[in-house]
């Protein structure tokens, strides 16, 4: 037996219904609590396990099991349909790697649109990340704020989340993105569509369409790599009548 980790099939698909996160409360930094326990029976059967944060997987330990099944039922991510937690290190970085192009004291890393698609900020010595990834209607499908995470949960198939670090998967074998926070450096590297332009970002090599570049060093600039209509894109709110985005273009 390998102890009480589970197998990562089995942990992904504890992940998977409860929606990435614990089932009580939704923290994305989880465990693999056992309802049937370890002690009376060394398994790893789906049907009796549940995905629970650090504090209730203590909790609900000390409590009847049909409180476990309930929340295994019912989760909270599920319900809302969305991740949220803060994503951070501990360490005081001020450089950003965007697949192979280097980025340091830029106010955007990537803008669409006059949108700041990745960009991040230094405030009180910490790092601080900001992310708007738009699905096709341009709603946030990722979006970060200063390191604290958003996500709609329906379009991925994992979602794997650590204090410092976070891969989402639309499906095996395809990373739509990564963020890493544990280096020298933060390190964001995926595949990602902007208004129908597709921009993949690897350490090997960036592709933008039918380009591809490499070891790019962008410092003390306002936009590091701009793409996207030649005016404004605005992003929809529920303020609006019928809610969509909508383009400005840039006076002549």
């Amino acid at each position: 037996m390998r102890g009480r980790t589970p197998p990562a099939a089995i942990a992904r698909q504890l992940r998977q219904e409860a929606g990435f996160g614990c089932a009580v409360c939704g923290c994305p930094i989880i465990e693999y609590h056992h309802i049937i326990e370890w002690r009376e029976e060394k398994h790893f059967k789906p049907e009796h396990m549940v995905a629970l944060c650090p504090s209730h997987h203590t909790e609900y330990g000390k409590l009847p099991k049909t409180k476990s099944y309930s929340a295994k039922a019912n989760p909270i991510n599920i319900r809302k349909g969305k991740i949220s937690g803060y994503l951070g290190g501990n360490r005081e970085q001020r450089v950003l790697r965007l697949g192979s192009m280097i980025v340091e004291d830029c106010v955007s890393a990537i803008d669409y649109g006059g949108n700041s698609i990745i960009g991040y900020q230094q405030i009180d010595g910490e790092f601080r990340l900001n992310v708007f990834i738009p699905d096709e209607e341009f709603w946030p499908e990722v979006e970060i704020k200063q390191n604290i995470m958003a996500a709609s949960i329906g379009q991925f198939w994992d979602i794997e989340f650590k204090t410092n670090w976070v891969k989402f998967r639309r499906a095996k074998g395809n990373v739509f993105l990564t963020i890493d926070f544990r280096g020298e450096e933060v390190e964001i590297d995926g595949e990602l569509q902007l208004g129908g332009n597709l921009i993949s970002l690897s350490e090997a090599q960036n592709r933008m369409g039918g380009g591809t570049f490499k070891n790019i060093q962008m410092r003390n600039c306002h936009t590091a790599l701009a793409i996207g209509p030649d005016g404004r894109v605005f992003r929809p709110n529920y303020a609006m009548r019928s809610p969509q985005a909508w383009y400005l273009p840039r006076k002549a």
